[in-house]
């Protein structure tokens, strides 16, 4: 599959890029009238974008929410992918609860938390939203970390290299099988990444090869 050329904007229009983008895909996925399903990531940018997310009409009451990853702390903890979530988009917009499947990274059984969330994804999601580390790495999927060569678990509990070192993540069969999937990144920081997944360099990014790029200046240089 070819990778769609990437989206460069100013800094400044980044957010609203994004927020447009998410609102069109999930138009798309809702066009049968039917149900819908997206997953969520953490990071710096995206609760910028879910607040103005949250601002937009549509029949959220058919959407589904999931996440990507999450870390292993209870869903109030300020590093909770759940509580950024919550606070940005899923209070604001009044989701009801049965429409949230939220990661139990609390859980003491790690493995037993991620077989259950297993049990709850759809057979696959519509709407998939990504971030990217200045290592390359997306949701908990490091490089050179074993879980990158899982072929039949859909979420897997891992160890990252920064704390809280535990989480919970979806797998690369789930991520790039996605229907719809968007990378948001932005800062310099992040050029150097974005240069080896445009060369092709094999990183846990570059393996989602649907995925539409978002990015700023900064993050895109030259």
């Amino acid at each position: 599959m070819s990778r769609p050329a990437p989206i460069v904007v100013e800094a400044e229009a980044l957010v609203p890029r994004a927020a447009e983008w998410l609102t069109e895909a999930l138009t798309r996925a809702l066009a049968g009238g039917g149900r819908c399903s997206i997953a969520l990531s953490g990071g710096k940018t995206t609760g910028p974008i879910y607040r103005q997310l949250a601002g937009k009409d549509l029949p959220w009451e058919r959407v589904d929410f999931y996440f990507a990853d999450e870390r292993c702390v209870p869903p109030d903890h300020p590093e909770s992918n759940y509580l950024l979530a919550e606070e940005t988009l899923l209070r604001p917009l009044g989701i009801k609860r049965e429409q949230v499947h939220r990661m139990e990274g609390e859980r003491e059984d790690r493995d037993a938390a991620a077989r259950d969330y297993e049990a709850l994804l759809p057979p696959v999601l519509d709407v998939v939203v990504l971030g990217m580390g200045e290592d390359g790495h997306t949701a908990s999927l490091f490089p050179g970390g074993s879980e990158l060569q899982e072929k039949e678990r859909r979420v897997l509990a891992v160890v990252g290299p920064k704390p809280p070192p535990w989480r919970l993540t979806l797998t690369l069969p789930v991520l790039s099988g996605a229907r719809q999937a968007l990378f948001v990144v932005s800062g310099a920081g992040k050029r150097d990444a974005v240069r080896r997944v445009l060369a092709g360099e094999d990183l846990p990014s570059a393996r989602i090869a649907q995925a539409v790029w978002i990015m700023d200046r900064a993050a895109a240089g030259q």
